[in-house]
């Protein structure tokens, strides 16, 4: 793993960093606040050493190190004190050290009861006396022989507990582990984390959903609808409609699995086709678990599998969602068998005619890296869009899918990476928060301002207009009260009263 890809993954998944930091710190303070605490009590001794040799004195200091915290004073220690401490206990809490430059030994003993350290050590001090003496050979010449005497008495000290020690080992010990653990899921699990890592795949069109925030009224905030608007920037091939091409465009979005979001970015991406002008459908193509409608708050009723099982036309199941501005195709009922009946030859039928009618069709689909119904979906579709969850799906995930969609011919048109939050508003907050102000709704200069509907009660065709060129804002006032003059640049339109659409007519292809 490239450092730079880890350092992203570090900031990505910064709460693995700090979780073990402060569970650590926080195991180590409550180990050290609650331990008993520790009394050292230390004594000096004083060697002659009997000789002017600074190697033998040396010698025979380390000599008395040895001693001390050996078993023979330790023994000594236990037979004065009583069986109520045993001698690898006095060996654990006795301590020797040489003060630098001197004949001096700091002989200490540590315990949990002050009174008790103060035995051990001052025990401890005649024990090691005594064996120094009986151990402690006559000078060649002629000279005092080697002694060790106590010069100080035992002073008995608390030992501090040591929390911000511990403490900051602990954090440094939390620190690694989580290092660790982000280092071993980048490697085991490779996730999609940010579009590079799409690029990487081969995607080229790229477009990443996110909210950066929320806006009044407890509605997504307007970035929202701007990332809607740059993604359908991105697919151009889909928003031209039906230029130069007597059929409209058929897209695909679908998940490499479950809980990708796709139903959420389809409703998003059908509102933003639709500020367009452009006649949008959306197909809720998931018979297995439909979604669409809880978004668009649209009551259950018959819909595509009705049309596929031949018990319904396609304009008798057609509604109308935001106030007409989009045209949704449920799912329907539920069946037994989604795959067996997505697998009908009305299939192709449907998603033709929908193209004859509409300028774009939306389909939402099922997983594809699950049962067939994607697939089959995508076979009937001019392309397909992957929609991929933001630091969720596994890297090996979205090559499946790729490698399933290439396999069965259809055409990829990109992906879009989904950084939206787990849950986002339903019904009617869903659809007020999709609601688009007037004045923000851009029309061709060059188009009437209504038109009657056809026959067949689904909208009529608009010219193939560019939606950048040649539009303008169109404000709807009311007319009471107006004043006659009208501001450059605007227009006051009259909506006419509405009129019910007239029956639709039987087509020949029995929808």
């Amino acid at each position: 793993m490239e450092l730079r890809a880890y350092l992203r993954a570090c900031r990505r998944r910064w709460l693995w960093l700090l979780i073990p930091v402060l569970v650590a710190t926080a195991i180590s303070a409550g180990l050290t606040l609650t331990a008993k605490p520790a009394y050292k009590s230390s004594m000096l001794l004083f060697v002659s050493a009997g000789t002017g040799d600074p190697d033998a004195n040396s010698r025979r200091l380390n000599s008395y190190i040895a001693l001390l915290t050996g078993p023979r004073v330790a023994e000594g220690v236990v037979a004065e004190l009583g069986p109520q401490i045993t001698a690898a206990q006095v060996r654990k809490s006795l301590s020797a050290q040489v003060s630098e430059g001197t004949d001096l030994l700091q002989i200490a003993a540590t315990d949990p009861s002050a009174a008790r350290s103060r035995e051990i050590v001052t025990t401890a001090a005649d024990v090691l006396v005594v064996v120094a003496k009986g151990i402690a050979a006559p000078n060649p010449d002629g000279g005092p022989p080697p002694t060790l005497s106590i010069l100080q008495d035992a002073e008995t000290t608390r030992q501090p507990n040591g929390l911000a020690r511990n403490a900051g080992f602990a954090a440094v010990l939390g620190l690694l582990i989580g290092a660790i653990a982000v280092a071993v899921r980048e490697i085991v699990g490779k996730t999609v984390a940010e579009e590079e890592d799409l690029r990487r795949l081969g995607l080229d069109t790229v477009g990443v959903i996110a909210l950066d925030g929320r806006g009044r009224d407890d509605h997504p905030d307007q970035s929202l609808a701007e990332a809607f608007r740059r993604l359908r920037s991105l697919l151009p091939g889909v928003t031209d409609g039906r230029r130069g091409n007597p059929r409209g465009r058929s897209l695909l979005l679908a998940g490499p699995s479950r809980k990708e979001g796709t139903t959420a970015v389809t409703c998003g991406l059908a509102i933003a086709m639709a500020e367009t002008g452009a006649r949008v459908v959306l197909v809720d193509a998931n018979l297995r678990t439909p979604g669409v409608g809880r978004y668009l708050s649209l009551d259950p009723a018959p819909g595509l599998a009705e049309v596929l099982s031949g018990a319904a036309r396609v304009p008798d199941v057609l509604r109308e969602s935001l106030n007409g501005r989009l045209t949704v195709l449920p799912a329907g009922e539920q069946v037994p068998d989604p795959g067996g009946l997505l697998a009908s030859p009305r299939l192709p039928a449907t998603v033709r005619t929908l193209t004859e009618r509409f300028d774009v069709v939306l389909v939402d689909a099922p997983p594809l890296n699950g049962p067939a119904d994607a697939a089959v979906l995508g076979k009937v579709t001019d392309s397909a869009l992957l929609v991929v969850r933001a630091n969720r799906t596994r890297t090996a995930d979205v090559e499946k899918s790729i490698e399933l969609l290439e396999r069965i011919g259809a055409k990829l048109a990109g992906a879009v990476l989904n950084a939206l939050p787990r849950k986002l508003p339903t019904g009617q907050a869903w659809a007020g928060a999709a609601q688009v102000p007037a004045s923000d709704l851009l029309i061709p200069l060059d188009e009437p301002a209504e038109e009657s509907a056809p026959a067949s009660g689904i909208p009529a065709p608009r010219p193939p207009a560019g939606v950048v060129r040649g539009r303008a804002r169109v404000v709807k006032a009311a007319l009471d009260g107006a004043p006659e003059e009208v501001a450059r640049g605007k227009a006051q339109v009259i909506e006419p009263a509405e009129e019910p659409d007239p029956e639709p007519a039987k087509r020949p292809d029995g929808e």
